[in-house]
Protein backbone atom coordinates (compact mmCIF):
# COMPACT_ATOMS: atom_id res chain seq x y z
CA UNK A 1 0.00 0.00 0.00
CA UNK A 2 1.36 3.33 -0.69
CA UNK A 3 2.89 5.60 1.86
CA UNK A 4 -0.04 7.73 4.19
CA UNK A 5 0.30 11.03 4.04
CA UNK A 6 1.07 12.58 8.08
CA UNK A 7 -2.34 13.32 9.37
CA UNK A 8 -3.33 17.11 10.04
CA UNK A 9 -3.61 18.89 13.23
CA UNK A 10 -6.79 20.85 13.14
CA UNK A 11 -7.54 23.61 14.86
CA UNK A 12 -5.84 23.54 18.06
CA UNK A 13 -7.57 24.98 20.75
CA UNK A 14 -6.82 28.63 22.03
CA UNK A 15 -5.80 29.72 25.68
CA UNK A 16 -9.28 31.10 26.51
CA UNK A 17 -9.59 33.18 29.77
CA UNK A 18 -12.39 31.61 32.40
CA UNK A 19 -14.53 33.29 35.08
CA UNK A 20 -13.01 30.49 37.30
CA UNK A 21 -9.65 32.00 36.88
CA UNK A 22 -10.46 35.74 37.62
CA UNK A 23 -9.31 36.34 40.96
CA UNK A 24 -10.93 39.30 43.01
CA UNK A 25 -8.04 42.02 43.99
CA UNK A 26 -6.44 42.22 47.43
CA UNK A 27 -8.28 45.75 47.55
CA UNK A 28 -11.55 44.55 46.35
CA UNK A 29 -11.36 41.26 49.15
CA UNK A 30 -11.34 44.16 51.87
CA UNK A 31 -14.09 45.63 52.76
CA UNK A 32 -12.61 48.50 55.30
CA UNK A 33 -10.20 49.26 52.84
CA UNK A 34 -10.38 53.38 51.94
CA UNK A 35 -11.13 52.83 48.41
CA UNK A 36 -13.84 50.39 48.99
CA UNK A 37 -15.16 52.85 51.45
CA UNK A 38 -15.22 55.86 48.83
CA UNK A 39 -16.83 53.50 45.95
CA UNK A 40 -19.91 52.73 48.20
CA UNK A 41 -20.36 56.58 48.75
CA UNK A 42 -19.96 57.19 44.96
CA UNK A 43 -22.49 54.02 44.25
CA UNK A 44 -24.96 55.74 46.90
CA UNK A 45 -25.06 59.20 45.44
CA UNK A 46 -25.49 58.14 42.10
CA UNK A 47 -28.42 55.99 42.76
CA UNK A 48 -30.16 58.25 45.09
CA UNK A 49 -29.43 61.29 42.65
CA UNK A 50 -29.58 60.22 39.52
CA UNK A 51 -30.66 56.63 38.65
CA UNK A 52 -33.98 56.56 40.62
CA UNK A 53 -35.44 59.80 39.89
CA UNK A 54 -34.58 58.77 35.70
CA UNK A 55 -36.08 55.22 36.52
CA UNK A 56 -39.09 57.52 37.71
CA UNK A 57 -39.96 59.25 35.08
CA UNK A 58 -38.98 56.30 32.26
CA UNK A 59 -42.13 54.49 34.18
CA UNK A 60 -44.34 57.74 34.44
CA UNK A 61 -44.06 58.55 30.23
CA UNK A 62 -44.40 54.42 30.03
CA UNK A 63 -47.48 54.38 31.92
CA UNK A 64 -49.36 57.31 30.18
CA UNK A 65 -48.08 56.59 26.90
CA UNK A 66 -49.52 53.00 27.49
CA UNK A 67 -52.84 54.59 28.49
CA UNK A 68 -53.39 56.73 25.86
CA UNK A 69 -52.91 54.02 23.52
CA UNK A 70 -55.18 51.60 25.48
CA UNK A 71 -58.03 54.21 25.23
CA UNK A 72 -57.65 54.55 21.62
CA UNK A 73 -58.93 51.22 20.60
CA UNK A 74 -61.29 48.76 21.26
CA UNK A 75 -59.55 46.66 23.52
CA UNK A 76 -59.78 46.80 27.11
CA UNK A 77 -57.12 48.55 29.01
CA UNK A 78 -55.55 45.57 30.84
CA UNK A 79 -54.57 44.47 27.51
CA UNK A 80 -52.50 47.65 27.12
CA UNK A 81 -49.72 46.09 29.39
CA UNK A 82 -45.87 46.62 28.53
CA UNK A 83 -44.49 44.45 25.88
CA UNK A 84 -48.03 43.10 25.01
CA UNK A 85 -48.96 42.17 21.50
CA UNK A 86 -51.71 41.15 20.11
CA UNK A 87 -52.13 37.94 17.17
CA UNK A 88 -55.07 37.93 15.32
CA UNK A 89 -55.38 33.84 14.02
CA UNK A 90 -57.43 33.87 11.20
CA UNK A 91 -59.86 30.56 11.43
CA UNK A 92 -59.37 28.13 8.41
CA UNK A 93 -56.90 28.00 5.25
CA UNK A 94 -54.79 24.84 4.85
CA UNK A 95 -51.18 26.88 6.72
CA UNK A 96 -53.70 27.96 9.63
CA UNK A 97 -51.84 28.23 13.43
CA UNK A 98 -53.02 24.33 15.00
CA UNK A 99 -56.18 24.44 17.27
CA UNK A 100 -56.46 22.68 20.62
CA UNK A 101 -59.22 19.79 20.15
CA UNK A 102 -61.35 20.46 22.97
CA UNK A 103 -62.42 16.64 22.83
CA UNK A 104 -59.03 15.06 23.02
CA UNK A 105 -57.12 18.04 23.88
CA UNK A 106 -54.55 17.45 21.05
CA UNK A 107 -53.18 19.98 19.01
CA UNK A 108 -54.41 19.80 15.47
CA UNK A 109 -53.75 21.62 12.04
CA UNK A 110 -56.80 22.88 9.98
CA UNK A 111 -58.14 20.17 8.38
CA UNK A 112 -56.76 18.67 5.02
CA UNK A 113 -58.35 16.40 2.46
CA UNK A 114 -58.26 12.90 2.19
CA UNK A 115 -55.73 12.92 -0.90
CA UNK A 116 -53.30 14.82 1.67
CA UNK A 117 -53.91 12.25 4.50
CA UNK A 118 -52.25 9.55 2.37
CA UNK A 119 -49.27 8.30 3.08
CA UNK A 120 -48.08 7.38 -0.41
CA UNK A 121 -48.73 10.38 -2.82
CA UNK A 122 -47.08 11.21 -5.98
CA UNK A 123 -44.33 14.07 -5.51
CA UNK A 124 -43.53 16.31 -8.64
CA UNK A 125 -40.14 17.72 -6.71
CA UNK A 126 -38.32 14.83 -8.36
CA UNK A 127 -36.38 16.43 -11.32
CA UNK A 128 -34.58 14.49 -13.95
CA UNK A 129 -30.84 15.93 -14.92
CA UNK A 130 -28.91 17.95 -13.13
CA UNK A 131 -27.22 17.31 -10.32
CA UNK A 132 -28.57 18.70 -7.33
CA UNK A 133 -28.50 16.86 -3.94
CA UNK A 134 -31.77 17.14 -3.02
CA UNK A 135 -35.16 19.20 -3.96
CA UNK A 136 -35.43 21.15 -0.78
CA UNK A 137 -36.14 24.31 -1.36
CA UNK A 138 -33.44 26.27 -0.07
CA UNK A 139 -33.02 29.66 1.35
CA UNK A 140 -29.85 32.16 1.70
CA UNK A 141 -28.66 35.02 3.37
CA UNK A 142 -31.18 37.60 1.90
CA UNK A 143 -34.00 35.58 3.28
CA UNK A 144 -35.29 36.45 6.49
CA UNK A 145 -36.95 34.07 9.45
CA UNK A 146 -40.51 34.88 8.15
CA UNK A 147 -39.61 34.03 4.38
CA UNK A 148 -38.99 30.41 5.77
CA UNK A 149 -42.30 30.83 7.41
CA UNK A 150 -43.91 30.93 4.30
CA UNK A 151 -41.52 30.51 1.25
CA UNK A 152 -42.06 34.57 -0.23
CA UNK A 153 -40.76 36.24 2.47
CA UNK A 154 -44.09 37.48 3.57
CA UNK A 155 -46.48 37.02 6.77
CA UNK A 156 -48.48 34.19 6.44
CA UNK A 157 -52.15 34.86 5.38
CA UNK A 158 -53.39 33.52 8.38
CA UNK A 159 -51.37 34.86 11.13
CA UNK A 160 -51.28 38.97 11.54
CA UNK A 161 -48.97 40.97 14.17
CA UNK A 162 -50.93 43.60 15.70
CA UNK A 163 -49.86 46.30 18.09
CA UNK A 164 -51.75 47.94 20.89
CA UNK A 165 -52.98 50.73 18.67
CA UNK A 166 -54.90 48.04 16.15
CA UNK A 167 -52.68 48.24 13.60
CA UNK A 168 -50.88 45.28 11.62
CA UNK A 169 -47.85 44.91 10.78
CA UNK A 170 -48.39 46.36 7.42
CA UNK A 171 -49.22 50.05 9.14
CA UNK A 172 -53.06 49.21 7.84
CA UNK A 173 -55.91 49.01 10.74
CA UNK A 174 -57.20 45.31 11.85
CA UNK A 175 -60.92 44.81 12.67
CA UNK A 176 -61.51 42.25 13.98
CA UNK A 177 -64.59 39.87 12.92
CA UNK A 178 -66.69 37.98 14.76
CA UNK A 179 -65.34 34.65 15.44
CA UNK A 180 -61.79 35.59 15.15
CA UNK A 181 -59.40 34.15 18.08
CA UNK A 182 -57.10 37.14 19.61
CA UNK A 183 -54.22 35.97 21.48
CA UNK A 184 -52.06 38.10 23.60
CA UNK A 185 -48.42 37.30 23.79
CA UNK A 186 -45.07 38.58 24.52
CA UNK A 187 -43.14 39.43 21.53
CA UNK A 188 -40.66 36.81 20.73
CA UNK A 189 -38.38 35.49 18.12
CA UNK A 190 -38.25 32.26 19.03
CA UNK A 191 -39.17 29.85 16.08
CA UNK A 192 -38.02 26.39 16.62
CA UNK A 193 -40.58 25.04 13.75
CA UNK A 194 -38.47 27.25 11.18
CA UNK A 195 -35.13 28.12 12.83
CA UNK A 196 -32.91 24.74 13.38
CA UNK A 197 -30.45 26.41 15.96
CA UNK A 198 -33.21 27.53 18.02
CA UNK A 199 -34.19 23.99 18.65
CA UNK A 200 -30.59 23.13 19.09
CA UNK A 201 -30.41 25.32 21.48
CA UNK A 202 -33.20 24.11 23.44
CA UNK A 203 -32.13 20.68 23.17
CA UNK A 204 -29.07 21.65 24.77
CA UNK A 205 -30.67 23.62 27.93
CA UNK A 206 -32.96 20.49 28.84
CA UNK A 207 -30.50 18.82 28.95
CA UNK A 208 -27.51 21.01 30.33
CA UNK A 209 -29.89 22.46 33.13
CA UNK A 210 -32.58 21.08 35.47
CA UNK A 211 -36.17 23.27 35.34
CA UNK A 212 -34.77 24.74 32.22
CA UNK A 213 -38.04 26.18 31.19
CA UNK A 214 -38.46 27.64 34.46
CA UNK A 215 -36.90 30.94 33.04
CA UNK A 216 -39.11 30.85 29.61
CA UNK A 217 -42.32 32.91 29.00
CA UNK A 218 -45.69 30.43 28.96
CA UNK A 219 -45.94 31.63 25.43
CA UNK A 220 -42.36 30.16 24.26
CA UNK A 221 -43.26 26.77 26.16
CA UNK A 222 -46.19 26.91 24.37
CA UNK A 223 -44.21 27.28 20.92
CA UNK A 224 -41.92 24.84 21.98
CA UNK A 225 -44.66 22.52 22.52
CA UNK A 226 -46.40 22.82 19.48
CA UNK A 227 -43.16 22.38 17.44
CA UNK A 228 -42.44 18.96 19.26
CA UNK A 229 -45.75 18.20 18.50
CA UNK A 230 -45.31 19.03 14.86
CA UNK A 231 -42.12 17.20 14.34
CA UNK A 232 -43.55 13.57 16.27
CA UNK A 233 -46.74 14.22 13.58
CA UNK A 234 -44.30 14.27 11.11
CA UNK A 235 -41.88 11.53 12.10
CA UNK A 236 -45.29 9.32 12.69
CA UNK A 237 -46.23 10.20 9.00
CA UNK A 238 -42.47 9.41 7.30
CA UNK A 239 -43.05 6.25 9.56
CA UNK A 240 -46.11 5.38 8.00
CA UNK A 241 -45.38 6.30 4.76
CA UNK A 242 -41.91 4.50 5.01
CA UNK A 243 -43.74 1.11 5.79
CA UNK A 244 -46.13 1.16 2.96
CA UNK A 245 -43.82 2.08 -0.17
CA UNK A 246 -41.74 -0.80 1.62
CA UNK A 247 -44.61 -3.31 1.12
CA UNK A 248 -45.46 -1.93 -2.48
CA UNK A 249 -41.68 -2.14 -3.89
CA UNK A 250 -40.86 -5.55 -2.01
CA UNK A 251 -44.51 -6.45 -4.26
CA UNK A 252 -42.90 -4.68 -7.68
CA UNK A 253 -39.46 -6.86 -6.40
CA UNK A 254 -41.26 -9.85 -6.47
CA UNK A 255 -42.70 -9.55 -9.69
CA UNK A 256 -39.35 -8.32 -11.29
CA UNK A 257 -38.39 -11.61 -10.31
CA UNK A 258 -40.39 -13.55 -11.60
CA UNK A 259 -40.10 -11.38 -14.99
CA UNK A 260 -36.71 -11.99 -15.31
CA UNK A 261 -37.60 -15.90 -14.52
CA UNK A 262 -39.63 -15.50 -17.64
CA UNK A 263 -37.38 -14.12 -19.38
CA UNK A 264 -35.03 -17.62 -19.75
CA UNK A 265 -33.15 -16.53 -16.95
CA UNK A 266 -32.46 -19.73 -15.28
CA UNK A 267 -32.26 -19.72 -11.33
CA UNK A 268 -28.24 -21.41 -12.15
CA UNK A 269 -27.61 -17.30 -13.18
CA UNK A 270 -28.62 -16.60 -9.61
CA UNK A 271 -30.66 -13.57 -10.40
CA UNK A 272 -33.71 -15.31 -8.98
CA UNK A 273 -31.89 -16.62 -5.44
CA UNK A 274 -30.26 -12.92 -5.85
CA UNK A 275 -32.30 -11.15 -2.70
CA UNK A 276 -31.13 -14.20 -0.81
CA UNK A 277 -28.12 -13.75 1.88
CA UNK A 278 -24.86 -16.51 0.73
CA UNK A 279 -25.33 -19.42 3.20
CA UNK A 280 -21.30 -19.91 3.28
CA UNK A 281 -18.12 -18.04 3.05
CA UNK A 282 -17.70 -20.46 0.17
CA UNK A 283 -21.02 -18.53 -1.76
CA UNK A 284 -19.44 -15.39 -1.00
CA UNK A 285 -16.13 -16.17 -2.45
CA UNK A 286 -17.43 -17.37 -5.51
CA UNK A 287 -20.52 -15.63 -6.15
CA UNK A 288 -19.64 -12.07 -4.89
CA UNK A 289 -16.09 -11.23 -4.02
CA UNK A 290 -13.22 -10.28 -6.47
CA UNK A 291 -10.25 -12.77 -6.14
CA UNK A 292 -8.23 -10.15 -4.63
CA UNK A 293 -10.37 -9.44 -2.54
CA UNK A 294 -10.77 -12.80 -1.54
CA UNK A 295 -7.30 -13.59 -0.95
CA UNK A 296 -6.91 -10.31 1.20
CA UNK A 297 -9.86 -11.08 3.58
CA UNK A 298 -9.91 -15.18 3.90
CA UNK A 299 -6.16 -15.66 4.35
CA UNK A 300 -5.88 -13.69 7.41
CA UNK A 301 -5.78 -14.62 10.57
CA UNK A 302 -9.31 -14.10 11.43
CA UNK A 303 -10.23 -16.76 8.79
CA UNK A 304 -7.22 -19.20 8.82
CA UNK A 305 -8.32 -21.25 11.98
CA UNK A 306 -6.48 -18.49 14.63
CA UNK A 307 -9.37 -16.05 15.02
CA UNK A 308 -12.18 -15.46 13.98
CA UNK A 309 -13.88 -18.10 16.90
CA UNK A 310 -17.54 -16.99 19.15
CA UNK A 311 -17.95 -18.11 21.91
CA UNK A 312 -20.71 -21.00 22.53
CA UNK A 313 -21.74 -23.29 25.35
CA UNK A 314 -22.15 -26.35 23.25
CA UNK A 315 -18.49 -25.30 21.39
CA UNK A 316 -15.95 -22.53 22.75
CA UNK A 317 -14.02 -22.48 19.34
CA UNK A 318 -16.87 -21.99 17.07
CA UNK A 319 -15.83 -20.57 13.98
CA UNK A 320 -17.56 -17.54 12.68
CA UNK A 321 -20.42 -17.51 10.44
CA UNK A 322 -21.67 -15.96 7.58
CA UNK A 323 -24.60 -14.65 10.21
CA UNK A 324 -22.29 -14.05 12.64
CA UNK A 325 -20.28 -11.43 10.51
CA UNK A 326 -23.73 -9.70 8.74
CA UNK A 327 -25.50 -9.42 12.68
CA UNK A 328 -22.38 -7.63 13.98
CA UNK A 329 -22.11 -10.34 16.94
CA UNK A 330 -18.28 -10.72 16.07
CA UNK A 331 -15.30 -8.03 15.09
CA UNK A 332 -13.70 -8.72 12.01
CA UNK A 333 -10.02 -8.46 11.65
CA UNK A 334 -7.71 -8.13 8.58
CA UNK A 335 -4.26 -7.96 8.90
CA UNK A 336 -2.16 -5.12 7.55
CA UNK A 337 0.53 -7.00 5.58
CA UNK A 338 -2.70 -8.80 3.49
CA UNK A 339 -4.31 -5.01 3.16
CA UNK A 340 -1.38 -3.35 1.51
CA UNK A 341 -1.33 -5.71 -1.39
CA UNK A 342 -4.77 -5.04 -2.02
CA UNK A 343 -5.22 -1.84 -1.24
CA UNK A 344 -3.92 1.46 -3.03
CA UNK A 345 -3.95 5.31 -2.13
CA UNK A 346 -5.38 7.52 -4.25
CA UNK A 347 -4.40 10.57 -3.07
CA UNK A 348 -5.12 11.78 0.45
CA UNK A 349 -7.20 9.93 2.37
CA UNK A 350 -9.13 8.38 -0.65
CA UNK A 351 -8.55 4.53 -1.25
CA UNK A 352 -9.28 2.33 -3.84
CA UNK A 353 -9.17 -1.93 -3.98
CA UNK A 354 -11.35 -4.76 -6.23
CA UNK A 355 -14.06 -5.69 -4.38
CA UNK A 356 -17.02 -7.16 -6.44
CA UNK A 357 -16.55 -9.57 -9.57
CA UNK A 358 -18.05 -8.32 -12.41
CA UNK A 359 -20.74 -10.87 -12.70
CA UNK A 360 -22.01 -9.49 -9.37
CA UNK A 361 -21.96 -6.28 -10.37
CA UNK A 362 -23.95 -7.01 -13.70
CA UNK A 363 -26.91 -8.70 -11.84
CA UNK A 364 -27.47 -5.80 -9.17
CA UNK A 365 -27.33 -3.87 -12.26
CA UNK A 366 -29.94 -5.78 -14.29
CA UNK A 367 -32.33 -6.20 -11.04
CA UNK A 368 -31.88 -2.02 -10.67
CA UNK A 369 -33.27 -1.51 -14.30
CA UNK A 370 -35.84 -4.27 -14.02
CA UNK A 371 -37.47 -2.92 -10.57
CA UNK A 372 -37.31 0.91 -11.82
CA UNK A 373 -38.32 -0.20 -15.38
CA UNK A 374 -41.62 -1.85 -13.61
CA UNK A 375 -41.66 1.35 -11.27
CA UNK A 376 -43.07 3.88 -13.68
CA UNK A 377 -46.12 1.66 -14.70
CA UNK A 378 -49.23 3.26 -13.52
CA UNK A 379 -49.44 1.21 -10.51
CA UNK A 380 -46.48 2.11 -9.09
CA UNK A 381 -45.72 5.77 -10.73
CA UNK A 382 -46.03 7.54 -7.12
CA UNK A 383 -43.44 5.45 -5.50
CA UNK A 384 -41.05 7.64 -7.80
CA UNK A 385 -38.21 5.11 -8.05
CA UNK A 386 -36.46 5.72 -10.89
CA UNK A 387 -36.00 9.56 -9.63
CA UNK A 388 -34.02 9.31 -6.49
CA UNK A 389 -31.56 6.64 -5.42
CA UNK A 390 -32.25 2.84 -4.98
CA UNK A 391 -32.06 1.93 -1.45
CA UNK A 392 -30.92 -1.29 -0.66
CA UNK A 393 -33.03 -1.93 2.26
CA UNK A 394 -35.88 -1.31 0.42
CA UNK A 395 -35.82 -3.66 -2.41
CA UNK A 396 -34.84 -6.58 0.11
CA UNK A 397 -30.94 -6.38 -0.30
CA UNK A 398 -30.09 -4.99 3.13
CA UNK A 399 -27.47 -8.19 3.45
CA UNK A 400 -25.46 -6.71 1.02
CA UNK A 401 -24.96 -3.45 3.47
CA UNK A 402 -24.27 -5.73 6.66
CA UNK A 403 -21.64 -7.69 4.21
CA UNK A 404 -19.71 -5.05 3.44
CA UNK A 405 -20.11 -3.00 6.90
CA UNK A 406 -18.60 -5.44 8.94
CA UNK A 407 -16.72 -7.57 6.30
CA UNK A 408 -14.92 -4.88 4.84
CA UNK A 409 -15.77 -1.16 5.68
CA UNK A 410 -14.98 -1.87 9.69
CA UNK A 411 -11.91 -3.45 9.81
CA UNK A 412 -10.12 -1.48 6.67
CA UNK A 413 -11.39 2.16 8.81
CA UNK A 414 -9.91 0.65 11.95
CA UNK A 415 -6.81 1.07 10.32
CA UNK A 416 -6.92 3.98 7.81
CA UNK A 417 -9.15 6.23 9.67
CA UNK A 418 -9.43 5.81 12.87
CA UNK A 419 -7.23 9.23 14.02
CA UNK A 420 -8.36 11.05 10.98
CA UNK A 421 -11.90 11.06 11.77
CA UNK A 422 -11.21 10.80 15.40
CA UNK A 423 -14.43 7.99 15.28
CA UNK A 424 -14.67 4.33 17.52
CA UNK A 425 -16.28 1.29 15.88
CA UNK A 426 -18.39 1.87 12.99
CA UNK A 427 -22.19 0.66 14.44
CA UNK A 428 -24.71 2.14 11.50
CA UNK A 429 -24.87 2.30 7.24
CA UNK A 430 -26.92 2.71 4.75
CA UNK A 431 -26.40 1.71 1.08
CA UNK A 432 -28.00 2.86 -2.11
CA UNK A 433 -27.59 2.62 -5.95
CA UNK A 434 -27.14 6.15 -8.09
CA UNK A 435 -27.45 6.71 -11.42
CA UNK A 436 -26.30 8.89 -13.93
CA UNK A 437 -26.36 9.13 -18.02
CA UNK A 438 -25.80 11.96 -20.61
CA UNK A 439 -29.54 11.02 -21.31
CA UNK A 440 -31.47 10.70 -17.44
CA UNK A 441 -34.17 9.38 -17.51
CA UNK A 442 -36.65 7.95 -14.76
CA UNK A 443 -37.21 4.57 -16.70
CA UNK A 444 -33.47 3.54 -16.27
CA UNK A 445 -32.80 4.28 -12.66
CA UNK A 446 -29.95 7.48 -14.30
CA UNK A 447 -32.42 10.53 -13.07
CA UNK A 448 -29.18 12.70 -13.08
CA UNK A 449 -26.63 14.03 -15.58
CA UNK A 450 -23.98 14.71 -12.43
CA UNK A 451 -23.34 16.18 -8.64
CA UNK A 452 -22.39 18.96 -7.68
CA UNK A 453 -19.41 19.18 -4.82
CA UNK A 454 -20.93 17.91 -1.52
CA UNK A 455 -20.00 15.92 1.68
CA UNK A 456 -21.44 12.91 3.01
CA UNK A 457 -23.44 12.25 6.61
CA UNK A 458 -21.32 9.65 7.11
CA UNK A 459 -17.96 8.82 8.93
CA UNK A 460 -16.80 6.90 6.06
CA UNK A 461 -18.20 6.62 2.64
CA UNK A 462 -17.89 3.30 -0.06
CA UNK A 463 -17.95 4.09 -3.41
CA UNK A 464 -18.37 0.99 -5.94
CA UNK A 465 -18.46 1.59 -9.65
CA UNK A 466 -21.10 -0.82 -10.44
CA UNK A 467 -21.19 -0.19 -14.45
CA UNK A 468 -22.02 0.41 -17.06
CA UNK A 469 -20.56 1.30 -20.55
CA UNK A 470 -19.70 5.48 -19.95
CA UNK A 471 -17.47 7.97 -20.44
CA UNK A 472 -16.94 10.84 -18.10
CA UNK A 473 -18.15 10.63 -14.42
CA UNK A 474 -15.17 11.50 -12.62
CA UNK A 475 -15.07 11.76 -8.78
CA UNK A 476 -13.61 14.89 -7.75
CA UNK A 477 -11.95 15.60 -4.49
CA UNK A 478 -11.58 19.04 -3.12
CA UNK A 479 -10.13 18.31 0.19
CA UNK A 480 -11.69 17.88 4.19
CA UNK A 481 -13.78 20.40 5.57
CA UNK A 482 -12.34 22.04 8.61
CA UNK A 483 -9.11 21.78 7.09
CA UNK A 484 -7.20 24.63 4.91
CA UNK A 485 -7.30 22.63 1.92
CA UNK A 486 -10.63 22.44 1.61
CA UNK A 487 -12.16 23.44 -1.48
CA UNK A 488 -8.93 22.43 -3.19
CA UNK A 489 -8.84 20.24 -5.81
CA UNK A 490 -6.84 17.47 -4.39
CA UNK A 491 -7.23 14.87 -7.53
CA UNK A 492 -9.71 12.50 -9.19
CA UNK A 493 -10.46 9.19 -9.83
CA UNK A 494 -12.07 7.31 -12.90
CA UNK A 495 -14.31 4.36 -11.58
CA UNK A 496 -13.90 0.91 -12.80
CA UNK A 497 -16.61 -1.78 -12.28
CA UNK A 498 -16.30 -3.81 -9.77
CA UNK A 499 -13.65 -1.52 -7.67
CA UNK A 500 -14.04 0.45 -4.67
CA UNK A 501 -13.16 4.05 -3.29
CA UNK A 502 -13.35 4.69 0.22
CA UNK A 503 -12.88 7.93 1.99
CA UNK A 504 -13.97 10.07 4.80
CA UNK A 505 -17.32 11.32 4.39
CA UNK A 506 -16.43 14.80 5.23
CA UNK A 507 -14.11 15.16 2.50
CA UNK A 508 -15.60 17.50 -0.70
CA UNK A 509 -16.20 15.41 -3.59
CA UNK A 510 -18.19 15.62 -7.04
CA UNK A 511 -19.44 13.22 -10.00
CA UNK A 512 -18.39 14.62 -12.94
CA UNK A 513 -20.63 15.33 -15.92
CA UNK A 514 -21.18 11.64 -17.75
CA UNK A 515 -20.97 12.31 -21.51
CA UNK A 516 -21.99 9.02 -23.06
CA UNK A 517 -23.65 6.12 -21.35
CA UNK A 518 -24.78 5.39 -18.06
CA UNK A 519 -23.27 4.85 -15.14
CA UNK A 520 -24.05 3.19 -11.66
CA UNK A 521 -22.62 4.03 -8.38
CA UNK A 522 -23.30 1.54 -5.18
CA UNK A 523 -22.78 4.18 -2.14
CA UNK A 524 -22.70 2.82 1.76
CA UNK A 525 -22.38 5.17 4.03
CA UNK A 526 -21.23 4.06 7.72
CA UNK A 527 -21.35 6.30 10.84
CA UNK A 528 -20.18 5.95 14.42
CA UNK A 529 -22.69 6.84 16.66
CA UNK A 530 -20.88 5.51 19.68
CA UNK A 531 -17.86 7.19 18.91
CA UNK A 532 -17.60 10.67 17.45
CA UNK A 533 -21.40 11.67 16.80
CA UNK A 534 -21.68 10.62 20.81
CA UNK A 535 -19.16 13.72 21.88
CA UNK A 536 -19.59 16.60 19.09
CA UNK A 537 -22.79 18.34 17.63
CA UNK A 538 -23.91 18.07 14.20
CA UNK A 539 -21.81 21.77 13.60
CA UNK A 540 -18.42 20.68 15.35
CA UNK A 541 -18.93 17.64 13.70
CA UNK A 542 -19.13 18.93 9.98
CA UNK A 543 -16.51 21.07 10.18
CA UNK A 544 -14.22 18.76 12.20
CA UNK A 545 -13.62 20.78 15.06
CA UNK A 546 -11.48 18.88 17.52
CA UNK A 547 -11.34 19.46 21.12
CA UNK A 548 -13.59 19.73 24.26
CA UNK A 549 -15.19 23.14 23.54
CA UNK A 550 -17.98 21.10 21.81
CA UNK A 551 -21.29 21.85 23.81
CA UNK A 552 -21.85 17.60 23.82
CA UNK A 553 -18.24 17.36 25.20
CA UNK A 554 -17.47 16.02 28.38
CA UNK A 555 -15.82 18.99 30.00
CA UNK A 556 -18.86 21.41 29.06
CA UNK A 557 -20.14 23.46 31.77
Amino acid sequence: MKQRFIPLVLNPAPNKLRPSSIRLSHHTQNKNHPANYRNAVTRRVTRRHILYPSLALVSLLAIRTATIAASSTNYPSSCGDFGIIKLSIARGGSQGKRKMNTETGDYNRTERSEDDETAIEADTNFVIGGGAINEKKRFYSGDDAEGRRNGNGNLSTSQRVVDVNGNNSTGETDDHEAGDEVVTKRPSNYDPSNVVSHMLHTFAGLDRYPNYLSRWSMDDIDTLEDSLEEKLREVRQQKKSIQERRERIMHLVQRAVMEMGEGGVSDDDGLLSFLNPPKSWDDVRNNILNPRASEAIFKSKFFAGRGGRRKDKRDHRMPATVDDVLSGNVAVELDMGLLEGWIDQEMFDVYSFPIFSEEFCTKLKILIRTVVKLGEEEEYINLNLGRRPIDLDTIGMGWVNDLLLNLVMRPISNHLFKETESMDDLDWRQGYIAGYSVDPQAKTGTPRHQLVSHTDDSEVTLNICVGDQFEGGLLRFYGLRGTKEEGQLVGEFEPVIGTALIHAGRHLHEVTTVESGDRYAYVVWARSWKGVRAQTCPCCWLNRRKGEECICGKRWN
